[in-house]
């Protein structure tokens, strides 16, 4: 197939990409040309409505299916631009990357920008596709360039009402891999500065489910073959996950590198899981219906936590600053 992916250059795309080449797909990149990379595939460049639009680039290149990683954030106003271009093309699919984000439960949880959670979550673990979504955007959503907040919520919605072909959506969990500025960075810098104490918020035992780069990769090239007819999401996770204290102890292992353990309070440690109660999907669809079962979460992680240690400098986060390696 013809395969149009709409951003997708510097983390999901690349790992997205290898597979769908592999398969023996034509891809082509959309996307403005800040971050080139991948040399073998062709490249579209300009805005995303130009883009999109009629009698814009990806139109004339003719897709069979479009892939749209909403970079920048997700809204139906982007949703309508990709349903649109790609009736017009006549393609037969839309795969959009969403998120886990989408269910009530992570509202309960906590998500968000000051957002305390409730004391009791509404719903059971783990997260099946068909629990009840959020029916506003998570506190504290970005603004979106072009208009609107990020909403994953709404961008679905809007897929599934403006095009009639197969519309599958991609809801990962927290993304961690090679080149990501993620959770398991904070963590490998404490290492590098030579922090001994960790301060475990209630002892730890916070869970957010995460999944590799690579198995979401996989994921986007199977649902092409495999995603069942009309609307269709599918949670996309390694299989079972570590909690906070759990992670940081297997990374300080990778790393040689052995920490103290103190618990104290869920508002009183900094730590990058806000979540006040565990957060893990379902993730039978994944293996079941698209037949994604790698890679292994350990080896995965082994990867993330080796190339962050050999690229300190690499797409740092605002205020993270490590110390020269020894």
């Amino acid at each position: 197939m013809r395969i149009a992916f709409v951003g997708g250059t510097r983390f999901v795309g690349p790992a997205a990409v290898g597979q769908l080449l592999a398969a023996g797909h034509e891809v082509c990149l959309a996307h403005t040309g800040a971050h080139e990379g991948l040399p073998e595939v062709e490249h579209l460049h300009g805005e995303r409505a130009e883009l999109l639009g009629e009698g814009g680039a990806v139109e004339r290149w003719r897709p069979d299916a479009l892939i749209d990683t909403f970079a920048g954030g997700a809204t139906a106003w982007k949703a309508e631009q990709v349903a649109g271009c790609a009736a017009r093309c006549g393609a037969g699919q839309v795969v959009a990357i969403s998120s886990m984000d989408v269910y009530r439960y992570l509202i309960d949880a906590g998500i968000g920008e000051d957002n305390p959670g409730t004391p009791v979550p509404r719903g059971r673990l783990p997260i099946r596709e068909d629990a009840p979504l959020r029916d506003a955007p998570y506190p504290g959503a970005a603004d979106v360039a072009g208009g609107g907040v990020h909403d994953n919520v709404a961008m679905e919605a809007a897929l599934a009402a403006g095009f009639d072909g197969r519309v599958t959506a991609l809801r990962p969990g927290t993304i961690y891999g090679p080149h990501r500025d993620s959770r398991e960075r904070l963590i490998v810098e404490w290492v590098r500065e030579g922090r001994r104490v960790v301060e475990l918020p209630d002892g730890g035992d916070q869970l957010f489910h995460r999944v590799a780069v690579d198995r979401l990769g996989r994921a986007v090239a199977a649902a092409l073959d495999h995603a069942p007819d009309g609307f269709w999401a599918c949670n996309v996770g390694d299989p079972g996950d570590w909690t906070f204290a759990g992670l940081v102890g297997e990374i300080g292992r990778l790393l040689d590198w052995e920490f103290e353990f103190a618990s104290v309070g869920f508002d009183e440690a900094d730590h990058p899981w806000k979540s006040r109660h565990p957060v893990l999907c379902d993730t039978r669809r994944l293996e079941d219906v698209l037949g994604v079962s790698e890679p292994d979460p350990g080896a995965a992680l082994a990867e993330c936590v080796a190339w962050l240690w050999e690229n300190p400098q690499a797409d740092l986060a605002p205020g993270l600053r490590p110390a020269e390696k020894s």
